[in-house]
């Protein structure tokens, strides 16, 4: 392990693609049975919205363990993408995978580093104005998601379009049994409290920001629970010399956190689309 919340441990849950991928996110299960295939699906998801094709200038901020930057590539043809990472270990399994798939130039524009120096960042490297910007299931752990609305709209060009797949609480005013034992299970997550905000106040930080919001789209039914009942198809599928070496304690705890929010209409799961005005 390599002491960074957001390391190479979701190899784990790869097998199915005989670990030739390195997906991290909670997927989209509206259609896929297997891992690789749900995390796919939500990639598609974020990639419909913002029209991406082979000359979408765009960003990805949080992209991972490469997978989602080859996908765009692949898929969707596009040639120029950059990115912000903060995981030093999973930048440099990116950067070597994309750069293995024959592309080194886009390779030299993901790097490490805090979503807090977007804006900086994009203009230091020469990034800015890009037409896309993504974060596929990782905005939730920004240390400030409005911040990052803000810096997002100032390395769009005019009319650019943002993508988000994210958390937002499933109603305001919880009661405070809930609220606080959220607060416990965000802590763990790496999910700030001010993240967490409800509907209304969640649009509002896109507006906020200068974004039209074009599409928000409440997904929780193909996310929360499907997460779950896979991972235990899964562990039980595995050898169990296999299913052995893994620390399943990270995993079975999110599925648990999940379930207990969709079942107590705590968080909710969104993907929503927008443009600069």
């Amino acid at each position: 392990m390599s002491g960074e919340f957001h390391d190479l441990s979701e190899a784990a849950l790869n097998f199915e693609s005989g670990g030739r991928t390195h997906w991290g996110n909670l997927g989209d299960w509206q259609h896929a049975r297997s891992y690789p295939d749900a995390c796919a699906a939500l990639a598609d998801r974020l990639a419909s919205g913002l029209r991406l094709d082979g000359a979408t200038r765009l960003v990805d901020v949080g992209f991972g363990c490469g997978d989602q930057i080859l996908h765009w590539i692949r898929r969707y043809g596009v040639r120029h993408i950059a990115g912000l990472n903060l995981s030093h270990s999973q930048t440099e399994l990116a950067r070597r995978r994309v750069v293995d798939s024959g592309h080194p130039g886009i390779a030299d524009g993901l790097q490490q580093g805090s979503v807090d120096a977007l804006a900086e960042w994009a203009a230091r490297t020469n990034q800015a104005p890009v037409d896309a910007i993504v974060a596929l299931d990782c905005a939730y752990h920004f240390p400030s998601r409005r911040a990052f609305l803000r810096q997002a709209a100032q390395v769009l060009r005019p009319g650019g379009r943002i993508a988000l797949s994210d958390l937002i609480l499933a109603r305001p005013g919880l009661p405070l049994h809930r609220r606080a034992l959220l607060g416990v299970m965000g802590h763990f997550s790496r999910i700030p409290p001010e993240n967490l905000v409800g509907r209304d106040d969640y649009l509002a930080q896109w507006r906020d920001a200068g974004l039209e919001v074009e599409a928000f789209e409440d997904i929780t039914g193909h996310v929360f629970q499907p997460f779950g009942a896979w991972l235990e198809r899964y562990r039980a599928s595995l050898e169990p010399d296999v299913a052995h070496r893994i620390d399943w304690k990270k995993y079975r705890a999110t599925a648990a956190f999940l379930r207990w929010a969709d079942r107590q209409q705590v968080l909710r799961y969104v993907s929503c689309v927008g443009f600069k005005r």
